[in-house]
């Protein structure tokens, strides 16, 4: 119940802001548009039905074309740069982590302060820095490792995805690692050590199972932040993703689509996520 409760506030929430650009039009004058925006909610919510008469405009085809099933493409490939990414930050970030609290104190400290600064460059400087890189090789080697941009209906995946997957990994590789080091304070961690186990079997059995709870929940504020850089992707490389999509449709229905095709997996995720730990807590503890 709560999970469905979850689910339709979310709904509801979402529609309401799908309609704020009539508001948000009337302040800009100084006008308070209410009924106008209480009319376009109203015409967002009828319009939804039947989902097959819902158009939009195809910038690449040049005309009106159905909504369904044309904008699942969209969907899916933005889906698909984004969870990889996000898999891959994941995975390496934790390795790395791993790898790092088996070296000592002072070199750990050292990381953090280089991660600290690495995590504030800008996005837009990685993806231009990828492309100029992918073009300096090809100019020596006559070898196009990937292409930088998208023509047609071609898609490219692996520069995309690195150029995604960069900052989000730096940004877990340091979260993880105060996550690491705040277990390793924990008695159980003394106890193990007192017992012989050792460094490697404490860091990988003992403190990696507690720890990948904290990395969890903390994905969820990296993936907003893989979010805010998507964007700026799909619009550097030309993709035909759904961020790519709603910039050509500003529109409340254009609003709604994409915000729910982002919204249902990262919920449906989450939620399992959420709902697979607790049980397992929760197990542990009547053990």
């Amino acid at each position: 119940m709560k999970g469905l409760l979850n689910i339709l506030l979310a709904i509801a929430g979402i529609i309401l802001a799908a309609s704020l650009p009539t508001l948000i039009a009337g302040w800009l004058l100084g006008e308070w548009r209410w009924q106008e925006y209480v009319e376009s909610i109203r015409l967002t919510v009828v319009g939804l039905w039947p989902v097959g008469d819902i158009t939009f405009f195809h910038y690449r085809a040049g005309q009106e074309i159905a909504l369904f099933p044309n904008v699942f493409a969209y969907i899916a490939y933005s889906l698909e740069i984004l969870f990889i990414a996000l898999i891959a930050a994941v995975a390496v970030s934790l390795a790395l982590t791993v790898a790092t609290m088996l070296l000592p104190e002072k070199v750990r400290e050292r990381v953090k302060m280089a991660l600290y600064f690495l995590e504030s460059i800008p996005d837009l400087l990685i993806i231009m820095t990828a492309q100029l890189l992918v073009i300096a090789f090809f100019k020596q080697t006559g070898i196009l490792v990937s292409k930088i941009a998208v023509a047609g209906d071609d898609r490219i995946y692996w520069l995309p995805v690195l150029c995604l997957a960069i900052l989000p990994t730096i940004q877990l590789y340091r979260l993880a690692m105060l996550t690491f080091q705040e277990e390793e304070r924990q008695m159980y961690v003394e106890l193990a050590r007192a017992l012989g186990f050792s460094k490697v079997y404490i860091v990988l059995v003992h403190m990696f199972r507690n720890a990948i709870i904290s990395v969890f929940f903390q994905s969820k504020k990296t993936m907003w932040f893989m979010l805010s850089n998507l964007f700026v992707l799909e619009l550097m490389f030309n993709l035909p993703g759904i961020m790519l999509f709603l910039s050509g449709n500003m529109n409340p229905m254009g609003f709604l689509v994409a915000i729910f095709s982002f919204f249902l997996p990262m919920f449906l995720l989450y939620s399992f996520g959420e709902w697979f730990f607790v049980a397992r807590q929760r197990k542990k503890a009547v053990a």
